[in-house]
């Protein structure tokens, strides 16, 4: 029987203002929520790495830029985040 090794990702988390830490956005939620999909679906949660206070108009965040590097790593090959807006504001 063949066993397949967990996909490694890295988590990144984040919130922009203290009212999104106390309104259903904070990091704890986020950390808690990307846990469970993690254990979901098997992934293997390498690092969680936050950004707290930190605006999603631009990717030059000193936690983005370190959930990146592992990336380019190697060190894990997927990048897990609790709602796509916590990544960015737009997709584009």
């Amino acid at each position: 029987m063949l066993h397949s090794r967990p996909l490694p990702v890295v988590a990144y988390l984040r919130v922009s203002t203290d009212s999104q830490a106390e309104h259903g956005v904070s990091l704890a939620t986020q950390r808690s929520r990307v846990a469970a999909y993690a254990d979901l679906y098997g992934l293997e949660l390498v690092d969680v790495i936050e950004d707290g206070g930190a605006s999603a108009k631009n990717l030059d965040r000193p936690g983005l830029t370190e959930a990146l590097a592992q990336l380019s790593a190697g060190d894990a090959k997927g990048l897990l985040v609790a709602k796509l807006d916590r990544l960015t504001r737009s997709v584009r």
